[in-house]
């Protein structure tokens, strides 16, 4: 197993030292080198940034539960302690907020367990300690909360305080899926994605499902992807612009990069339309997409002067919504 601090750092080290060749050195294989290591650890950050640890926040109390055997008394106490400890957090002073959770945790709220844990995963206000995010999440997880159950999932993905196993986490993943979380729901798409047989595809396909039904654009985009690749699915064109029109509502870059695509290239039931890729394609760029701007200024040198002054009025209409 990669030591922690390298397994932390190695996405930063990939993207400096790719960096680094681009603008120093002038041998062309070099920049080129450069560029991939730049891609791959913008690549693997964003991969990791799906698996990192929830915390339950006041909009989130009303799903959860506090287990106590002594009465009511207690319950209200832990729920004032919560309390205390959400407001601190929003102070930004962790130490105390970590102390009220605590208290709060040891009186059975699961919704503090949750929080408790995520510090200590995280290393706010406390020094960061794997195993003792466990056991808060564990507790939690025993009490049926859904963020414990994902929470626990990360930590089987990524190796946190535990040896890394799949298994683990598609069973932790599970648990929080069943209870409509999202982002559990779209992990184990992700995971089962990533095994090539027919089974596991179609695993994907009633997870991503699930997810993009919730409305996670992630999830929209893949499920779309999906259906024009036609992998655990029939090939379904219609379908994939039904949901990257989804996600893209939300702004979603690769949404907008992939109808770019389609509407670049023309699909069955989608007539290509110069215009309205430019349009696509500048939306993504417009977030800082790289590929996008590459194919906004490709679709730009073939567009006529009607299609640019068509693809201007989209634009400014889209930027009123």
């Amino acid at each position: 197993m990669v030591p922690t601090p390298v397994y932390e750092i190695l996405p930063y080290a990939y993207m400096l030292i790719g960096g680094l060749a681009v603008v120093s050195i002038d041998l062309i294989v070099a920049k080129a080198c450069g560029l991939i290591l730049v891609i791959t650890g913008t690549v693997i950050y964003r991969a990791r940034r799906r698996y990192r640890h929830q915390k339950l926040r006041l909009d989130d109390l009303k799903n959860s539960k506090s287990h106590n055997k002594t009465g009511k008394s207690d319950i209200a106490k832990a729920n004032q302690d919560l309390q205390k400890g959400e407001d601190s957090y929003e102070r930004g002073d962790y130490q105390e907020a970590a102390k009220w959770y605590r208290q709060a945790a040891e009186r059975g709220n699961s919704s503090a367990q949750v929080n408790l844990g995520a510090m200590y995963a995280e290393g706010q206000g406390v020094a960061q300690d794997y195993q003792e995010a466990l056991i808060w999440y564990r507790e939690a997880a025993q009490h049926g909360e859904a963020v414990a159950c994902f929470n626990l999932g990360v930590m089987y993905i990524e190796g946190q305080g535990v040896a890394r196993d799949f298994q683990e986490a598609l069973k932790w993943y599970r648990q929080a899926a069943a209870q409509g979380h999202t982002l559990a729901q779209f992990n184990l798409g992700l995971m089962y994605e990533q095994n090539d047989d027919a089974l596991s595809r179609q695993e994907a396909m009633v997870w991503y499902r699930k997810a993009a039904a919730q409305g996670h654009a992630p999830a929209q985009v893949n499920l779309g992807a999906l259906y024009i690749e036609g992998r655990g699915v029939a090939r379904d064109f219609q379908e994939a612009l039904k949901w990257y029109r989804a996600a893209a509502q939300q702004n979603y870059a690769p949404a907008q990069f992939n109808l770019g695509a389609m509407c670049f290239q023309g699909h069955q039931g989608l007539a290509k339309d110069l215009a309205m890729a430019y349009v696509w394609f500048s939306r993504a760029a417009q977030q800082g997409d790289s590929d996008a701007q590459y194919m906004r200024d490709k679709v730009a040198a073939r567009l006529t002067a009607e299609q640019k002054s068509q693809a201007q009025r989209l634009l400014q209409a889209a930027a009123l919504e």
